[in-house]
């Protein structure tokens, strides 16, 4: 009881001091924590979030090589050794040919583009499109009365007076001097800002197209015509698993690229949490290096000018032990409620601090257990350096000194 009241008379005889020391050890705990957090929520992205994703594989040619773009047979003779070997995919595609729609105005090229479900999208040669009247694209099954149906731009239906219910007239290429009929099921606009050419484009379910024979007439890499296969896996690990298993098969790396644009779409989502994380990183440095000379300044201002009050202790009877032991308990009166404060008030800030202070937006959460654990650990870990040095000054203390004018000059 004697040591707790000493220390706790100390400590009220100097609150300006002690109030500095609390509160260096409040914000360093709750911007630390916070910021924790936000390393927490990039470690997630980086690994648990990141082996979570669905990759789809999408196969092309090198950029300044020869090499063709793959065509069914190809595509098929990979698929059925992939299958051999064990590995579970699903596969989405399109595929795009030029036509020459009758009574449409011939002054730019008119594209078929065959899709073969919902999926495939998001990977369309304009990209993404929405449906402004009409239907959408219907995969599931043809009209039972034999009508293939199309999607037309918004623009192309104004620009020809065209309208949902429709029709347009095309050659067929396997046969050109018979005619086949398409009924315009709605019209689409895209969802981003796209060259006026790809207006052009008349999107339909694939067995419309492959019913036409434009899958036959022409190749891949031939004018106007094009072939996206992407094989759809589980997981970024099973995707390295993938392409090592088509290198292995004769896909040559010097030749061809496999890609994932799911995966890159991801990184490029994520880049705004690295970069949230490598201010993270930096608000940690600075503010452990600043507090931590706070708290070192204080701790300096605790102890400077002691030496005549451990020297008058030690000369009635107190031991060193003790003496240093309320040493470490001043200390650690000060710099545990603020460690406590401190992680309690992180923990309530990070969530909306990582929104707008560091824009994770729907990433930002409260730190898990495990952080708070590894917080609370560190803190004591400080707490009690900063003890053990306040009791070391006691132990430092010289009994020499009783019998000299040292303890005179340092008062």
């Amino acid at each position: 009881m004697f040591v707790l009241k000493n220390a706790w008379f100390t400590i009220r005889r100097h609150a300006a001091r002690s109030l500095v020391m609390v509160l260096a050890c409040l914000v360093v705990a709750a911007l630390a924590t916070t910021a924790a957090t936000v390393l927490q929520a990039d470690t997630k992205a980086r690994t648990t979030d990141y082996e979570s994703q669905q990759v789809d594989a999408v196969i092309s040619p090198r950029k300044g090589t020869k090499a063709s773009p793959l065509g069914w047979n190809e595509y098929s003779k990979y698929a059925q050794r992939l299958q051999m070997d064990g590995m579970q995919y699903k596969a989405y595609f399109h595929e795009t040919a030029d036509i020459s729609p009758e009574g449409l105005p011939q002054s730019g090229a008119y594209s078929l583009v065959g899709v073969s479900d919902k999926e495939a999208e998001p990977t369309l040669p304009h990209g993404p499109f929405a449906v402004d009247q009409g239907k959408g694209l219907d995969y599931a099954s043809q009209n039972a009365s034999g009508t293939q149906t199309v999607l037309i731009s918004k623009q192309m239906a104004q620009a020809n007076k065209l309208k949902v219910g429709d029709t347009l007239t095309i050659k067929d290429p396997r046969q050109q001097d018979q005619q086949v009929k398409l009924t315009i099921s709605g019209t689409y606009h895209y969802r981003k800002a796209v060259d006026p050419a790809a207006n052009r484009a008349i999107y339909t379910a694939y067995p419309t197209f492959a019913m036409l024979g434009l899958d036959a007439a022409s190749k891949p890499g031939d004018p106007g015509h094009e072939l996206l296969v992407a094989f759809v896996l589980d997981s970024p690990s099973t995707y390295q698993k993938f392409i090592k298993e088509l290198r292995k098969d004769g896909l040559k790396a010097s030749q061809y690229d496999i890609d994932s644009p799911s995966l890159k779409d991801y990184q490029r989502r994520m880049e705004p949490v690295h970069q949230a994380a490598d201010q993270a990183r930096t608000t940690i440095i600075l503010v452990c290096l600043l507090g931590g000379l706070v708290l070192l300044g204080c701790l300096f201002l605790m102890l400077r000018s002691r030496a005549n009050e451990i020297g008058m202790a030690i000369t009635i009877g107190v031991h060193k032990a003790r003496l240093g032991w309320q040493f470490a308990l001043e200390t650690l009166l000060l710099t545990l409620p603020g460690l406590v404060l401190g992680l309690a008030l992180g923990t309530a800030i990070s969530r909306p601090l990582g929104r707008s202070l560091f824009r994770l937006g729907s990433l930002a959460s409260m730190p898990h257990a495990g952080l708070i654990w590894k917080m609370i650990l560190i803190g004591l870990a400080v707490c009690l350096v900063l003890a053990l040095a306040a009791a070391a000054r006691v132990a430092a203390f010289r009994t020499a000194q009783l019998y000299t004018n040292d303890l005179e000059d340092e008062a």
